[in-house]
């Protein structure tokens, strides 16, 4: 039986749900995201990507690239509730389901389907009950692995479905530019073609201990997926190991008050999402980035692992003060708890600064 794993993207998922909920924006170039000086786009519509503007861009850069852009401050909680709808379906074909973001994630379909004709047609029907009950378009690529399956989702993007059998994955693989493997960034991407390295055919050329000698570990894996190789299963269970939140601030803030507003605000957030997973923490981590960009952190591991609002924001509010927030000021600051465990299992623990 052969292997086939199916990875299905969400298209331009914040935007796309913004216009689904507002349709006056409906082909107009959208982006997600703040207004201030310093906020970033988190979605763009396909009508904005024209003019360049992605994801991650600074807004300003944005504007700059499309002044008649709209932009819409972020909803986070609809998009979850629309997330957990897409996602209710999917584990209706198979309960290996492997959520890997909120818009994205694999699934096992290997005894679902028999021949790739059936899995062609589960990925067309995939798409059309994601569009019939969300009103939302997805993209849809099926591989022997996990990487080719998300590699085949985006290469046709919007409204994609990319089958990738097993006879042809190296003649799918070969040809692409080395950038579309996940997981090689700008830099990598940047060292790879300094070395004459375009596609993955390019890549595949280059022995395992060059490309661990340039990458360390990630170098074996850059060597295998160039030879269609991964054994990455669908993981349907993720540990998750921390929580965190953060803000980065319009301009840069002196006032040691607001600061710990903000925290308190962090906390708020991070003790609902601990309830909404039965969750304690042991370690409570206080991150402030100055506006020189210098980034420091500070922690606290308690003998009782936490849940309350109130008690995460004082740890957070009394790690501030080991900070030099009083004197400098301040770009960024956040919260984030680890040490999680379910409630049931807490106990006690070493007391540790």
């Amino acid at each position: 039986m052969s292997h086939r794993i199916l990875h299905l993207d969400m298209d331009a998922f914040f935007a796309s749900v913004e216009v689904l909920d507002h349709p006056e924006l409906k082909g107009k170039p959208v982006v997600v995201g703040g207004k201030g000086p310093r906020s970033v786009v988190a979605a763009a519509s396909y009508e904005v990507r024209k003019f360049g503007v992605r994801s991650a861009m600074p807004m300003c850069r944005a504007l700059e690239r499309c002044p008649h852009v709209v932009v819409v401050q972020p909803h986070f909680d609809r998009y979850h509730e629309v997330s957990e709808n897409v996602f209710e379906l999917l584990r209706k074909v198979t309960p290996l389901v492997e959520q890997t973001s909120i818009d994205e994630g694999y699934l096992d379909i290997s005894e679902v389907v028999q021949t790739d004709e059936d899995a062609r047609g589960l990925g067309a029907r995939l798409k059309t009950q994601v569009w019939e009950h969300c009103k939302l378009k997805c993209s849809v690529g099926i591989a022997p692995c996990k990487f080719a399956a998300k590699i085949a989702s985006d290469l046709k993007k919007p409204d994609a479905l990319v089958v990738v059998r097993d006879e042809e994955l190296d003649t799918f693989l070969l040809p692409l530019d080395v950038g579309r493997i996940p997981g090689v960034g700008k830099e990598g991407l940047k060292k790879l073609n300094q070395s004459g390295i375009k596609t993955i055919a390019d890549l595949r050329r280059e022995s395992r201990s060059t490309l661990t000698a340039w990458f360390g570990r990630w170098g074996e894996r850059l060597h295998d997926f160039a030879r269609g190789i991964d054994p990455r299963q669908v993981v349907t269970e993720h540990e998750r190991k921390s929580l965190g939140t953060e803000r980065t601030f319009d301009t840069d803030v002196r006032d040691v008050e607001l600061l710990r507003e903000y925290l308190g605000k962090h906390a708020v957030r991070l003790a609902r999402e601990l309830d909404e997973r039965a969750l304690c923490a042991a370690t409570v981590t206080v991150k402030v980035r100055y506006a020189n960009f210098d980034l420091i952190t500070r922690r606290r591991t308690f003998q009782r692992c936490l849940f309350e609002a109130a008690e995460i924001a004082s740890a957070a509010c009394d790690l501030l003060e080991f900070t030099e927030a009083h004197q400098r000021a301040v770009r960024l600051v956040g919260v984030s708890l680890s040490g999680l465990r379910g409630r049931n299992m807490e106990q006690e623990l070493p007391l540790v600064f």
